[in-house]
């Protein structure tokens, strides 16, 4: 009777063991699918979260097994959609205004290449009145024309600017290398033509030359004069303080140095870094016509030719813009 009961004891204990294992087995299984679901969401969620991190917004949360995640999922693809809308909305947005850029530009261009042949005709004209072509003038009538003559001038000098900065935006400089070019012929040439503008104003401009003896370099003849007479053009404008404008030249093994110094009111300090941006001007402070071109346009220019331009300058004392250009050129003999 004994043995039948502890028999039957030991049945019921294996029975009520297997019953539990089973049970255990049954919610291991369950647990397992579930953490691998959950890995298998986590990663698809991280997988989305890098793709969106470098850009690709086309990558979306895959599936979801509870409500928890499956509201997750929806919210972040939701949000990304979100964000695919107004990605494509800004894109539009810059196409068109880039095209609307472009239609002003283009405009601009037009309407200045068209405006700059009157104003040398008006030039050309002036220049006929001054020489008594159409009769003799007074002093007075002379004084009024050549205050025409100088404004006539600066109206054409921003006019090309407009001009060279349509160019530079569009197609940036080409240089065109020319060999042995003589810096102080080169110079002799500038000074002549800038000269009689200068006269309007009552200045004289002076060179120092400093070079070895026919000294010759390799550089964009046209480009490089545009950034000269630039630079002569500020120093006649804001030179107020002196009658001269002062011009060195100067070598050495590797480079050519090319400084054009006013007596003027020169740049205040926190100006200073400004001045080669675009459109930046501090011609206003002086009632003087400009639209912030002329030296973004010669530090483009001189980039353009492998050297750099640089500034000394003192408020009421004047600036010094130097133009470093690298020559490898021997001078002539």
């Amino acid at each position: 009777m004994i043995s039948l009961t502890i028999i039957f004891a030991t049945g019921l204990v294996i029975a009520l063991l297997t019953i539990s294992f089973t049970v255990l087995i049954s919610k291991h299984t369950k647990l397992l699918s579930k953490y691998q679901q959950n890995i298998k969401y986590l990663k698809s969620l991280s997988q989305c979260i890098s793709s969106a991190r470098w850009g690709n917004l086309q990558v979306k949360v895959q599936g979801g097994y509870s409500p928890l995640t499956n509201d997750l999922s929806k919210s972040v693809n939701s949000l990304l959609e979100s964000v695919l809308d107004r990605d494509k909305m800004i894109l539009e947005y810059v196409e068109k205004e880039k095209e609307n850029n472009e239609i002003k530009e283009d405009f601009i261009a037009m309407l200045t290449h068209d405006l700059k042949v009157p104003i040398i005709a008006q030039d050309n004209t002036l220049d006929l009145l001054l020489d008594n072509k159409f009769g003799e003038l007074n002093n007075e009538q002379k004084d009024a024309i050549k205050n025409i003559k100088i404004s006539n001038h600066d109206l054409r000098h921003l006019v090309e600017s407009l001009l060279d900065s349509h160019k530079f935006e569009k197609k940036g400089f080409i240089p065109k290398i020319q060999k042995g070019v003589s810096l102080r012929n080169f110079i002799d040439d500038i000074i002549l033509q800038a000269s009689s503008i200068a006269n309007l104003h009552n200045k004289k401009i002076r060179l120092y030359d400093h070079l070895e003896p026919n000294y010759t370099f390799d550089t964009d003849v046209l480009l490089l004069k545009r950034v000269i007479q630039n630079l002569i053009l500020n120093a006649i404008s804001y030179g107020i303080n002196s009658e001269y404008i002062d011009i060195t030249l100067e070598n050495n093994d590797t480079s050519c140095v090319i400084r054009v110094k006013d007596y003027g009111v020169g740049i205040s300090k926190e100006n200073i870094d400004k001045i080669f941006n675009k459109y930046y001007c501090a011609a206003e402070l002086y009632s003087k016509a400009s639209m912030g071109l002329g030296l973004y346009l010669s530090n483009k220019i001189i980039g353009t030719l492998d050297g750099r331009i640089t500034v000394a300058s003192e408020e009421n004392k004047g600036s010094e813009f130097s133009i470093i250009l690298k020559n490898d050129s021997k001078t002539i003999s």
